[in-house]
């Protein structure tokens, strides 16, 4: 795997939560994007799942992070 491949290291509904947990990585000096977040919620549609995205040297970093972060309630 290429390095800078994006994967996807967490998944969410909750738009305001991804964009959270995206500014805490960029604080962390981790950049990330969020796929899937600016897809509206409509009646009858099911459940959007956004997910978020860090290049591959990152990913493990980002996923111990936010482990941390939901065990502390983030």
């Amino acid at each position: 795997m290429d390095a800078d491949e994006l994967v996807t290291v967490y998944t969410t509904n909750d738009s305001v939560h991804a964009q959270l947990i995206v500014n805490e990585w960029h604080d962390e000096g981790i950049a990330a994007m969020i796929e899937g977040g600016n897809q509206g919620g409509f009646a009858g549609v099911g459940v959007i799942e956004i997910e978020i995205q860090v290049k591959a040297i990152d990913a493990d970093r980002a996923a111990n992070f936010v482990r941390k972060y939901d065990r502390a309630g983030g």
